[in-house]
């Protein structure tokens, strides 16, 4: 079961009697089990009906006494065992909890979590077929924009796309720290519905050093040295190889539209709002696109495409190709494009 089946299935209330979570992403565990502990359990009941045990500070026995306890005035009991992994290192704790396993407590909701299981061993054979196993995989790049903009309506307010790209480019494709990143989003912006892709560069932008705006703009000014300077230390900040591309593809398709643009007769709000910026920086998007011709545009996304490429399918070191990328953006010449190849 995925994270999404998982959200499906719960909302109705029908629990099993075991989970086992597990996933490199745990995040999304943490919030599986928090839904579970929500949905079955009363607000008053809980201090009576929840017990919380880490593999590594319990003995399997102890678990068990748990696990087969009856709810007090409740429907439900949940035990949840973090480091699941750990409880279960010796024969005797495999024994003791393969045995309940096979003959568990209904009432009992035996919430397992386990960063690194082992399926070809017990008990974890025995849980592929007696309980319900939920895999929290973290997030391709192309997911993690909409998992912002999902997370920003269900807590209250509206993430505009630039915004949650914006802030993937930022902070990369951890959940909690894109969470951290959010929670100062919504003190910042007050009441405030709507974040802005400017809220968005001025309260995380401010902590993360250099940022892809700022090596747009080096390469929009043909700056090589300030380009390559801004992005040794993106990437010595963590930032993302491939939201690197992906966002400078986003930039040279504004400069794309820019060239088409300005030969129309449209005021400035428009053309901003058409390529997707604020009025305020459209004069320097004008002066950018002046120093490229449109064959050289279009060369340059056949350098992004290659770059991606060659990160995705050879092990050639990231960091060197993206240098060499930048390079060629900035000079558009067909020899630079080589280095690439």
């Amino acid at each position: 079961m995925t994270y999404a089946e998982f959200q499906k299935t719960i909302s109705s209330k029908k629990f099993a009697p075991i989970y086992l979570f597990y996933g490199e992403e745990d995040f999304l565990i943490d919030e599986c089990v928090q839904v579970i502990i929500e949905k079955a359990l009363d607000p008053g009941m809980k201090g009576f009906n929840l017990d919380i045990v880490y593999g590594s500070k319990v003995e399997a026995k102890d678990v068990i006494a748990h696990a087969a306890s009856f709810p007090m005035m409740s429907e439900r009991r949940v035990v949840v065992v973090k480091e699941f992994e750990k409880l279960v290192s010796s024969e005797t704790a495999k024994e003791i909890i393969t045995d309940y396993i096979n003959r568990p407590l209904e009432s009992t909701c035996l919430v397992l979590v386990s960063l690194e299981p082992d399926f070809r061993k017990k008990p974890f054979t025995d849980l592929k077929k007696k309980a319900e196993l939920v895999e929290c995989k973290p997030l391709w790049d192309n997911e993690v924009p909409s998992w912002v903009a999902n997370r920003t309506r269900k807590l209250g307010k509206d993430a505009n796309p630039e915004a949650c790209r914006l802030l993937h480019a930022y902070v990369g494709n951890s959940l909690r720290s894109l969470q951290n990143e959010i929670d100062k989003l919504f003190i910042f912006v007050g009441e405030k519905k709507q974040i802005a892709p400017e809220d968005v560069t001025t309260v995380v932008g401010a902590t993360k050093g250099y940022t892809i705006f700022e090596l747009q703009n080096a390469i929009g000014r043909k700056d090589t040295k300030e380009a390559v300077k801004i992005l040794e230390k993106m990437l010595e900040g963590g930032q993302s190889p491939q939201m690197i591309i992906v966002m400078l593809t986003r930039f040279f398709n504004q400069l794309w539209k820019l060239t088409d643009l300005k030969t129309k007769r449209m005021g400035d709000a428009d053309i901003a709002k058409e390529i997707g910026v604020s009025p305020y920086f459209l004069k320097q998007y004008l002066d950018f696109s002046s120093h490229f011709t449109l064959n050289q545009i279009e060369r340059n996304f056949k350098a992004l495409l290659d770059a991606d490429t060659v990160m995705k399918t050879t092990s050639r070191d990231s960091h060197l190709v993206l240098d060499l990328l930048i390079i060629t953006l900035i000079s558009a010449s067909h020899e630079t494009e080589q280095i690439l190849a």
